[in-house]
């Protein structure tokens, strides 16, 4: 069996002389033809995820990188077939000259547990992160500045068994092998219950929007973050890492699909009387909005990130 996730990045050259920007929908189409789903299963958490949009390098050339999730149904097609033909992404006519593949270790080596696990690591946007529940009238309410559990996603279960699943964990629960997901899912939950989010100097969570074709815009956040395990044992420490190293390949929140939620993980280390001390900090600090003690920002178009928790449906 082909080890999965598999992650490609592929660079393209751009052959079109006018065009208009590319967009996610655009995106989102080429990768339908190349990895088609059911009718049935349209509305579904993809198997697939696209890391971002491609970015341009200059002289023409653009940087994609792209994600298989399923660990029984191998991708219809390799990417790597597709070098040296031409794609259509809207109005550019995209040659991938090269694909390598970056990943392409499967579910039982990330979830056995790294050799050096982490406690504290740094999320940093690299798309707008669509994240958001209903309120009692239906109307979607975006969240910024959303907790941990939020961040690695949901899964979804009926009548004692998993039905689905988005994100990391959702990730888990929908193509690991049955025996190894169920357990390691209930100590990744146990820990995700001591991780906490401090803000990262100079990486402000703000509101975004992202202007979509017909008029549609999608609301969401970018910024930075950081997540600290601030208890738990070996175990909670292993799932931590493996959640940080998933994140990155299944994004986060909503159409992951068409290239929100795009995250970069830096993960930090620290010595012990450090992680202790922010632990102890933490834990005696009652959440609360900071008190601005000087003038607004010239450039602050934003409202400010709220630190506070957030209830209801993840990912509806």
């Amino acid at each position: 069996m082909v080890p999965v996730p598999r992650r490609w990045t592929v660079i393209l050259r751009d052959q079109a002389d006018t065009a208009r920007p590319i967009r996610p929908e655009d995106c989102h189409g080429l990768l339908n033809r190349w990895w088609p789903h059911p009718p049935e299963e349209h509305a579904m958490a993809k198997r697939w995820a696209m890391n971002g949009w491609p970015a341009p390098l200059g002289d023409r050339l653009y940087h994609w990188t792209l994600t298989w999730l399923d660990d029984a149904v191998p991708p219809p097609s390799d990417p790597e077939e597709a070098v040296g033909r031409v794609q259509r992404i809207g109005d550019h006519l995209l040659e991938p000259l090269s694909v390598t593949r970056t990943f392409d270790r499967d579910y039982g080596e990330l979830l056995s547990g790294p050799q050096a696990p982490v406690r504290s690591a740094e999320l940093h946007s690299r798309t707008p992160v669509v994240t958001a529940t209903r309120d009692a009238s239906g109307e979607r309410i975006p969240h910024v500045w959303p907790g941990p559990r939020r961040i690695f996603g949901a899964v979804h279960r009926s009548g004692g068994g998993i039905v689905g699943g988005s994100g990391a964990v959702g990730a888990v629960a929908r193509f690991a092998p049955p025996a190894l997901s169920g357990p390691w899912l209930e100590t990744a939950f146990e820990g995700l219950d001591l991780v906490r989010r401090l803000p990262v100097p100079g990486g402000e969570v703000r509101l975004a929007e992202h202007h979509q074709a017909e008029g549609r815009t999608v609301l969401g956040w970018q910024g930075a973050l950081r997540l600290e395990l601030t208890g738990g044992d070996r175990r909670h420490a292993d799932a931590f890492t493996a959640l940080l190293e998933l994140v990155e390949l299944t994004g986060v929140g909503k159409y992951t699909a068409q290239g929100f939620g795009s995250v970069l993980v830096d993960t930090v280390t620290r010595d012990a009387a450090t992680a202790a001390s922010v632990a102890r900090r933490i834990r005696r600090t009652p959440h609360r909005l900071p008190v601005r003690t000087g003038p607004e920002p010239a450039d602050a178009s934003a409202p400010a990130a709220e630190l506070e928790d957030f209830g209801g449906l993840l990912f509806d």
